[in-house]
């Protein structure tokens, strides 16, 4: 399971954003809050971005750690390969092989020969006189997309809410979903004004963008209207 851990964030980013806000003309009477909320509802994100947030997030795996760097407005650290040895490495599994006890076996013996192929190469190599870090550099290419690994993660607030919509939605990911939803666990805690009303992009936008794709567990099935069509059902 993902473990999300936020390190820092920006203290006072109601009050920042309200100020932002005001800088570009909006009524001087409105509170701090309902400028925050007259930010997020109308979708004038820049001032959202001088809000920041650091998180460490770690046991996910190499597969997705791919599609959280296609979030490009963020700063990235993931942890090396080449530096730390990864014997007996942690890895994820893919959610739908619950369904079946046999594919999961087969999983699982496939991910018990990565494991052995590494230990075997690095400390081969190790045997017959190559350095630590070549026998690291050389080993790590034996490492499955279901390896376990670790990133700490900077992001605004308007990128994080882009995030959350397209991560929260139910066909994104099963593993990238979950660490959208510990992350939105978090940062609605911290700032209710801006993150309280986020949801995927549908929710957010009122009009669905996955069209005929939206599968039957989709929560707004018959709520909120595909950007093309008529609600289902």
């Amino acid at each position: 399971m993902v473990k999300v851990e936020l390190l820092k964030h920006t203290d006072g980013g109601v009050e920042l954003i309200a100020k932002s806000a005001r800088v570009s003309g909006i009524p001087e009477d409105l509170s701090d809050r309902e400028a925050v909320r007259m930010m997020v509802e109308n979708d004038y994100g820049s001032v959202l971005e001088h809000v920041y947030f650091t998180f460490d997030i770690s046991e996910i795996s190499i597969a997705i750690s791919r599609e959280l760097l296609e979030h490009r407005i963020a700063s990235h650290t993931a942890r090396s390969t080449r530096y730390n040895l990864e014997e007996g490495f942690g890895y994820v599994t893919p959610e739908i092989l619950k369904r079946s006890r046999k594919l999961r076996e087969i999983f699982e013996a496939a991910i018990g020969q990565a494991r052995e192929s590494y230990s075997k190469l690095y400390n081969g190599m190790v045997k017959e006189g190559f350095t630590g870090e070549e026998a690291l550099e050389a080993a790590r290419y034996l490492l499955p997309m279901a390896a376990h690994t670790r990133y700490v993660w900077t992001v605004n607030a308007r990128s994080l809410i882009n995030f959350l919509g397209l991560r929260l939605c139910v066909r994104a990911a099963p593993e990238i979903r979950e660490l959208a939803q510990e992350i939105h666990k978090i940062v609605v805690k911290i700032y209710p004004e801006i993150f309280e009303g986020i949801d995927c992009r549908g929710y957010n936008l009122g009009l669905c963008p996955e069209n005929e794709n939206r599968p039957p567990t989709c929560p707004y099935l018959k709520k909120i209207p595909a950007k093309k069509g008529k609600v289902k059902g």
